[in-house]
């Protein structure tokens, strides 16, 4: 009686392997082709995005940064109102120096993040792991703000409570999507704003024991960058 129950656990298994692998295999793919997009007309930054500058340390090849985050997100269709605030902290390496002419300006930067998140409305009292993958920064020549596209995937351990639309199990997968603006305030220290999207679910590992329902939420960040 139980054989249905075990095989139907291994194509759940399968299937969120399945799952993260093609996020982390779209991931690195993206960081490696914005790698190769931004390789020519290889230009520097500066404190206010003009390259007739050169002193600028926040963006260039081979840069390394270390940033703090707090972030505020609120879930999309669970009924458990989910609301938890992130708190990130993030070293970035720019894999490249700022190339392009146009709108795609800009270079490509690595993200790993560790993170930690209380919960103040819903069932799981934390979440916290680690997220990794590609940023790319739209450097314009001349702009005081410089704008970004990211998306990192990972692993989140949470308190799992079985409580209706939560994660079904303690270990979950992560995938985020975020869009902001760094604004430099010196030539090695810049704030940061951002809109962030964040699907966090055990890929139905815990299922059909019990329910894995994913968790969407949106929210906004603010964050603080520091390039060594």
């Amino acid at each position: 009686m139980r054989m249905p129950l075990y095989i139907n656990g291994l194509k759940n298994s399968y299937g969120s392997i399945k799952i993260l692998s093609k996020a982390t295999f779209l991931a690195t793919f993206w960081s490696l082709m914005t790698t190769c997009w931004s390789g020519t007309e290889v230009t520097k930054g500066s404190t206010s995005v003009d390259s007739t500058d050169s002193s600028s340390k926040l963006f260039g090849e081979d840069v390394v940064s270390l940033s703090a985050e707090t972030a505020g997100l609120f879930s999309i269709g669970n009924s458990n109102n989910y609301r938890y605030l992130p708190q990130l902290i993030t070293v970035g390496w720019q894999l490249d120096e700022i190339g392009n002419e146009g709108w795609n300006r800009g270079n490509t930067e690595f993200l790993f993040s560790g993170m930690y998140a209380p919960v103040i409305h819903g069932p799981n009292p934390w979440f916290t792991g680690g997220l990794f993958g590609p940023r790319y920064n739209f450097i314009q020549e001349g702009w005081p703000v410089v704008p970004y596209l990211e998306s990192r995937v990972g692993f989140m351990f949470t308190n799992a409570t079985g409580a209706p639309e939560s994660q079904g199990q303690d270990f979950c997968f992560s995938f985020e999507i975020g869009v902001g603006v760094r604004i430099p305030v010196t030539e090695q220290l810049s704030v940061n704003f951002a809109a962030i999207y964040q699907h966090i679910s055990n890929g139905g590992l815990s299922e059909p024991e019990h329910e894995n329902v994913g968790l969407d939420s949106i929210g906004p960040s603010l964050s603080v960058t520091w390039a060594f």
